[in-house]
């Protein structure tokens, strides 16, 4: 008789993730628990150390890896051809999807954000700074093409950034729920990707000539 084969260390790694990403979104930092993301990662508590140190360290891990997917892509849309109108759509549409692609990062950064954001150091400070540093470049280009008016980056950054957090919260939310229609129905993605994307430009853009 065979014996069943060993999980590899990698699969391991990918397991504890997940579960961590999960408890930490259903019930933060301080009551999530390390005994139960091993059971749900189907791992010894051993393991979950070996593989990230500590239960600080874990959580950490899953919003790096949120700031790393949306920083490294910001980053080449702000640098690569394009104009300014078009390469803020893409910031957009990237920072949309990749935070569908892990739903438990907006009811994590959420909450985070709200209790003064204790557990971040400098250097996941320095990748969540760099996704803001993509779009002020483009803001930048903008402003010196002439298509967008003078406009504080940081602030239209914080414009755009809390509905996007709150939109994917409230999906999750609304996931659990039996919702018939109305105000509490969920939205789909494409619709609000392009919905961001036009109020973002009618942000920044420069009004047109007015007609006498």
């Amino acid at each position: 008789m065979s014996r069943p084969k060993r999980r590899s260390s990698e699969a391991s790694h990918a397991a504890i993730f997940r579960a961590a990403a999960e408890e930490f979104s259903e019930r933060g930092f301080e009551a999530g628990g390390v005994d139960r993301i091993a059971a749900k990662a189907r791992v010894n508590k051993a393991m979950l150390y070996y593989h990230f140190g500590s239960k600080r360290a874990l959580y950490i891990e899953v919003l790096r890896d949120m700031f790393r997917a949306v920083s490294e892509k910001a980053r080449g849309i702000a640098d690569g051809p394009g104009t300014a109108p078009q390469k803020l759509e893409r910031w957009i549409t990237t920072i949309i999807q990749e935070a569908a692609a892990r739903p438990w990062f907006p009811p994590i950064m959420l909450r985070e954000l709200a209790s003064g954001a204790p557990r971040f150091d400098p250097d996941t400070f320095a990748l969540m700074n760099a996704v803001y540093g993509a779009v002020r470049d483009i803001l930048v280009q903008g402003q010196r093409e002439g298509s967008f008016q003078e406009i504080d980056p940081l602030l239209t950054h914080l414009t755009i950034m809390p509905p996007i957090l709150i939109f994917f919260a409230r999906q999750r939310v609304l996931a659990t729920k039996e919702i018939a229609s109305g105000l509490l129905e969920p939205r789909q993605l494409d619709t609000f990707i392009v919905h961001m994307q036009r109020t973002a430009l009618r942000l920044v853009q420069k009004e047109g000539p007015r007609p006498s």
